[in-house]
């Protein structure tokens, strides 16, 4: 299949990273060798899945293997067999005194990517429950993480776990049902956090709404199902079903709401 076959199935700005795919499976048609890809969101597994799956390349995806977020994917050629080692993943625990501390998402990643100076593609999921933190960064890299001693004001000790103890993500949704006379990100951003129309454009435009895991821009960018927004301060919501126009010809949606991380 052409790649403006593929292209058309998905956003302009996601044909970079469609690219990127591309590249890989050319790579591994060339040398007969497998590729990892670097951690990818939810938004680029599921594009990552439909292009693959069109060329016709064997892949194996992290998230099918442990119930993660974030995932890496390996391309391979015909004779290669899956060996989870080469997914180049650890898992590593970060305790603190949960007494006085209390680490957030944002904390803890904005502590990586800063004092270390890394990319957000080099670690995956963080993960907070019970209490306890964890994030799943590059085997190659396990060191270079594990020399943060700080994140925030609180002391932390970092040292590397086995997937058996990887804990289970706390997902707190609230369904609910919207009116919305259209699809426009704007107008159904409003609904849902209950704020009005002008305060969403204006979120929208100082780049605080991310669709799908991408900082977002447009006020006027039509939403689909299984889109995917997240909003700074706010949370986020995955438009889940559509039910149809009502009397009034208004858009019946049921919106998955997450508190914010």
């Amino acid at each position: 299949m052409a790649e403006s076959d593929i292209y058309q199935h998905f956003r302009k700005e996601e044909r970079t990273f469609i690219d990127k795919i591309f590249d890989l499976a050319k790579r591994v048609e060339d040398t007969y060798v497998f590729q990892v890809t670097d951690f990818l969101d939810p938004r680029q597994v599921q594009i990552a899945r439909s292009v693959l799956g069109q060329i016709g390349i064997a892949y194996f995806v992290s998230s099918d293997v442990y119930p993660t977020e974030y995932a890496k994917i390996i391309l391979a050629p015909d004779y290669y067999r899956l060996d989870l080692k080469d997914f180049n993943l650890a898992l590593l625990e970060i305790s603190y005194n949960t007494k006085f501390n209390y680490l957030t998402h944002s904390q803890i990643m904005g502590s990586f990517i800063h004092k270390l100076g890394i990319q957000r593609t080099v670690f995956g999921d963080i993960i907070l429950a019970d209490g306890r933190a964890q994030i799943i960064v590059n085997h190659s890299m396990l060191g270079y993480f594990m020399m943060v001693e700080k994140i925030g004001k609180a002391a932390v000790t970092i040292k590397e776990v086995d997937f058996s103890q990887l804990l289970n993500r706390e997902h707190k949704a609230k369904e609910l049902d919207i009116l919305v006379s259209s699809m426009r990100l704007d107008k159904v951003l409003a609904s849902v956090f209950k704020i009005s129309r002008a305060q969403a454009t204006k979120l929208i435009e100082q780049e605080k709404v991310k669709l799908n895991y991408g900082v977002i821009t447009r006020p006027a960018e039509l939403l689909e199902l299984g889109d995917l927004v997240s909003v700074r301060g706010f949370g986020r919501f995955k438009l889940d079903r559509d039910n149809g126009l009502s009397k009034n010809q208004k858009y019946k949606l049921s919106i998955k709401k997450y508190a914010n991380k």
